[in-house]
């Protein structure tokens, strides 16, 4: 028997019952402020990615937050947040603005590359900041259902929600192999590049990762896509950031 009970509305208000979690989504403008948090304490105090003078607040924010949907895992009975990823959606972007995976990518040598101005901006989604607290990670939490999980699978159900056919993510490459153990095939298309660290340029197609759900997980998933939808995440969006679709 899966370690995942069926995904169920909060009754509460709090997100979505996942397991030993619970999942909110959230988009644009709306407050994200245990995500936020949950960033600056691993890219500016963990790694020292990016300077505190820019975060006076303890809150870790960009630019293309306006633009994006994110789930947050919460552990629920201490209220922290265990993990997050936000997923930038390129046809919100003002004219010209490019996502980092756009800005940084240079392509793999021998290999296909990637023309991301012939894909429809709106089929597809650039996955980042994904966080997970130290106390979540494999090895260090006390929890049946490891945060990596529940982050991977919470994120795809957005992605779903979302009508996104692929996902481009800048990642470490050891994150790509811990997500491969989850089931999610990360493919990497371009070099590696010097963006908080070394990182590729990785691609998910998301009707390859759903296929390969197993029985197990499957109405888990489903029911958290199902979750997503009624919640109505990208309607969330600041109206003022309209559709430039390619």
């Amino acid at each position: 028997m899966s370690v995942l009970s069926p995904v169920q509305r909060d009754r509460r208000g709090d997100g979505l019952a996942f397991g030993s979690f619970r999942v909110r989504y959230a988009a644009g403008q709306e407050p994200r402020l245990d995500e936020y948090r949950l960033r600056y304490d691993a890219f500016v105090e963990e790694n020292q990615w990016l300077p505190a003078a820019g975060c006076q607040d303890r809150l870790e924010r960009d630019e293309f937050d306006a633009f994006s949907c994110s789930a947050v895992i919460v552990e629920p009975v201490t209220g922290e947040a265990a993990a997050c990823q936000r997923l930038i959606l390129p046809e919100h972007l003002p004219d010209g603005r490019l996502t980092n995976a756009e800005r940084a990518y240079q392509p793999l040598r021998p290999g296909p590359a990637v023309d991301f101005m012939a894909m429809p901006r709106h089929t597809w989604a650039e996955a980042s900041r994904l966080t997970i607290a130290p106390a979540y990670r494999s090895g260090s939490a006390r929890r049946c259902q490891p945060a990596m999980l529940a982050i991977v699978y919470a994120s795809l159900a957005l992605a779903v929600a979302l009508d996104r056919t692929t996902l481009f993510t800048l990642s470490d490459p050891r994150t790509a192999r811990l997500t491969r153990r989850v089931g999610i095939d990360m493919r990497q298309v371009g070099q590696l590049v010097d963006f908080h660290g070394t990182r590729g340029i990785f691609r998910i197609d998301i009707a390859d990762v759903l296929a390969g759900v197993s029985a197990e997980w499957r109405d888990a998933v489903d029911q958290l896509i199902g979750g997503a939808r009624l919640l109505g995440v990208a309607r969330a969006l600041d109206d003022r950031s309209s559709p430039h679709a390619a």
